[in-house]
């Protein structure tokens, strides 16, 4: 028996002209030909590359196959099955492929979470076609082609799991093992699904305190929750890592990491996405729980506040507060803007209108989805010029090459071996990662490190500190320069060109 009631459905041809159905078919097409932009992000080239290799070889590695400063120590791939998927798309339909991976998991965390705003609003679809678009809008700069999206999917996903649990609709329970096996294969935060599951256990023993009401299970869920707990645990080991797929979100305990990565940084609220997007959201998502009289539910508002203190501390969790949102808020406006579910034949009309419009506004773009992946890359986010002037002029023939950190990534995609790149848990030990911000920042140790490792090239961005310095040294001269790079060879090292 369902706790809560929802109003009759009107027939499928008549939600078509709907107010929420514009409003999610705007919303979809507007992320669709937001994601046709050029890849900047310093992750997704090694992705793609790390799926190349497991295509290739039919072998999912353990060991580092890229860099040559740890080749052959050990490696933790908890992302092996998205990258999978992402090399067999960009194989297949090239810059097409990985377009559709991020679109489609975004449409999907946006329509799970419109099904979750319909439960928790108690049938207002134009409420949960609102919240749910928010609920992808405010973390919109976090949604780049990286395994994350995974996981942003499968906690919505897992929001409208429990919301049917509590409705009393066990059989959602069902999709929980095999969930959690797909998640712990796809990204490293799998543990988020069972600490959700156990949380909703523990948060059925709360009473309602204040306006926030206490969640009421139905007879029996308590028990189902706890064995669909253990048995996705259990499932979810069954990838290449065991155990690790569930600890390895401690790496984000180590200090220096979260102290030198900026996503793992706190938000920077004078930068123009978190002042002028996210502080709105806060502001406008606490005055309407403030100004509404009604109760609102806990479990949503402890999701949204736990996520928000999380991504106080690191600014990668937005996220999963946008998400959060979404339910939270088409609770506590589940009474609002009712008149609207019934619209009149003109405003139906324009409704189709302005879907028709954005529509044709998508199929105007579609074309820019054409042509290689390599054709969508961002030159100035990476060192694509550089790169080529390194391979015409065979400079890391016999030479080791000191690069970008978050260059790193593109070298791989690009078959080179780098000295260090974006999978920072590699480089963590034997000091390697904190050895690269001695050189990269020159601190009192970098130059000896320099020597120490024996470096023939370097490709950092002029006017780099490290560019700076080594240009300044005698023994070394710039070879290549552009906007984005700057490639600097050591004069005792083989060269065949001069200052470009």
């Amino acid at each position: 028996m369902s706790f809560h009631m929802l109003p009759q459905e009107k027939p499928a041809w008549q939600r078509l002209f709907s107010i929420q159905t514009m409003i999610l078919c705007v919303w979809i097409l507007g992320f669709a030909v937001y994601a046709m932009q050029n890849i900047s992000d310093p992750d997704t080239p090694w992705h793609l590359a790390t799926g190349r290799y497991i295509l290739s070889h039919h072998t999912i590695p353990t060991t580092d196959p890229f860099s040559w400063s740890m080749r052959g120590k050990p490696w933790v791939t908890q992302e092996w099955l998205f990258e999978v998927v992402l090399a067999w798309l960009v194989n297949h339909f090239k810059f097409a492929g990985a377009w559709l991976l991020i679109v489609g998991i975004q449409t999907l965390t946006t329509l799970v979470l419109y099904a979750t705003g319909i439960r928790a609003s108690h049938g207002n679809r134009v409420v949960a076609a609102v919240t749910a678009c928010v609920g992808v809008l405010a973390g919109l700069i976090f949604w780049v082609i990286r395994p994350q999206l995974v996981s942003y999917l499968m906690f919505a996903v897992f929001l409208w799991i429990l919301q049917k649990v509590r409705d009393g609709e066990f059989g959602a329970l069902w999709l929980v093992p095999p969930l959690l096996l797909l998640w712990t294969n796809f990204h490293g935060s799998a543990s988020i699904g069972v600490i959700m599951l156990l949380l909703e256990v523990a948060l059925s023993f709360v009473p309602s305190i204040g306006r926030l009401e206490g969640l009421r299970l139905p007879a029996g869920a308590r028990v189902r929750l706890l064995g669909v707990a253990v048995a996705g645990f259990g499932l979810g080991l069954i990838n290449p890592n065991g155990l690790k797929a569930y600890t390895y979100a401690l790496l984000s305990t180590n200090s220096l990491m979260t102290n030198n990565i900026m996503e793992w940084h706190s938000p920077d609220f004078h930068g123009q996405y978190f002042k002028y997007g996210v502080l709105p959201f806060l502001a406008v998502t606490a005055l309407i729980i403030i100004a509404r009289r009604r109760t609102i539910p806990m479990r949503e508002t402890l999701y949204f506040g736990g996520s928000l203190i999380v991504t106080l501390i690191h600014q990668r969790f937005m996220p999963y507060v946008a998400i959060a949102s979404a339910p939270m808020l088409a609770a506590a406006l589940s009474d609002s803007v009712r008149a609207l579910l019934t619209p009149s034949r003109v405003m139906q009309l324009i409704n189709a209108l302005v879907s028709l419009g954005a529509l044709f506004a998508f199929g105007t773009q579609l074309p820019n989805v054409r042509g290689s992946f390599a054709s969508h890359l961002d030159n100035t986010a990476y060192p694509i010029y550089a790169v080529n002037y390194l391979e015409s002029h065979h400079l890391l023939k016999h030479g080791k090459l000191l690069n970008l950190y978050s260059w790193g990534g593109y070298l791989i995609y690009r078959g080179i071996s780098p000295f260090i790149d974006g999978r920072t848990d590699i480089y963590l030990e034997n000091d390697t990662f904190s050895n690269y911000l001695a050189m990269e920042n020159i601190w009192w140790n970098g130059p000896g490190l320099i020597d120490s490792y024996g470096f023939t090239v370097v490709l950092f961005p002029p006017g780099s500190v490290l560019a700076t310095y080594l240009s300044h040294q005698p023994d070394w001269q710039v070879v290549y320069q552009d906007m984005t790079a700057e490639i600097l060879v050591k004069k005792s090292a083989p060269q065949t060109s001069s200052a470009q």
